[in-house]
């Protein structure tokens, strides 16, 4: 009776082991993630290429140009420069949230590569 016991504690342990062995590859199999310090960025657009430098004047800033923002759909960069027509002119950059699909969540991804 005392040798079942054993071997059953020596396989459970066993398979702790072995499961630790999993968790520990797939915790250091993990892709890595890395930002960039120098937000400079060159994307290829379909009439020509726009080399971009962060932050954007979202004064200046053209359609294909606040695109290459990770997170900014062509549609919002296209309803944030006709608002800025619109308005005559952003005076700060939280102005955005006022454009229909900027929600809190996306303003808080794109404001930092934007200025005014």
């Amino acid at each position: 009776m005392k040798s079942d016991k054993k071997q059953t504690l020596f396989m459970i342990g066993i398979a702790l082991l072995f499961f630790a062995g999993i968790l520990l590859y797939v915790a250091l199999s993990a892709p890595k993630v890395y930002k960039s310090a120098d937000y400079k960025y060159t994307i290829e657009s379909t009439t020509a290429a726009v080399s971009v430098s962060y932050p954007l004047d979202i004064n200046k800033a053209s359609v294909d140009e606040l695109k290459t923002i990770e997170g900014l759909s062509e549609e919002i960069a296209v309803s944030i420069v006709s608002y800025r027509k619109e308005i005559g002119g952003y005076t700060d950059v939280s102005q955005i949230k006022n454009i229909k699909g900027v929600s809190d969540k996306v303003y808080y991804e794109i404001f930092p590569y934007l200025e005014v």
